[in-house]
């Protein structure tokens, strides 16, 4: 009887382990959205693209946001750089990684896409301040 007690609070303990140390992961994946800095490390690589953590980075003032959109099963991971409005080094890097301008946008902004990838990115000015965003819309399923 000892054994056995002594063997559920020690499967009562790693559980209970695991579920502290992953509960963190289990909210990320169930947030609507994400407001976060490169030094949050934890968000930082779980939310954050590729092709936003290889961005130049512009200015030394960035911040991310990352938000899921239900209705259209889509995720937006967007990066914004502050007090700066040149977005030429931006605009080589999507060159450079197999992204082409799109002739129309729906939104004022510069919209690119690649044939690798069902992303589409956006380029634009922030109109609330001096600032750009780099924004990539991902649909989850590539049917749609």
């Amino acid at each position: 009887m000892r054994k056995v007690i002594v063997t559920l609070m020690g499967v009562i303990g790693i559980a209970g382990s695991g579920l502290v140390i992953g509960w963190p992961y289990i909210r990320m994946e169930f947030a609507d959205s994400a407001y976060y800095t490169r030094q949050n490390h934890r968000e930082y690589e779980y939310y954050t693209p590729e092709l936003l953590k290889k961005m130049p980075k512009v200015s030394e003032n960035y911040k991310f946001e990352f938000g899921r959109i239900t209705g259209t099963e889509a995720n937006v991971f967007t990066v914004k750089f502050y007090g700066v409005s040149d977005t030429r080094s931006i605009r080589d890097y999507l060159k450079s990684e197999g992204y082409e301008p799109q002739a129309s946008c729906d939104v004022e902004a510069q919209c690119w896409k690649s044939r690798a990838t069902h992303d589409e990115v956006t380029v634009g000015n922030l109109h609330s301040q001096t600032g750009v965003f780099v924004q990539v819309y991902r649909r989850l399923y590539s049917g749609q």
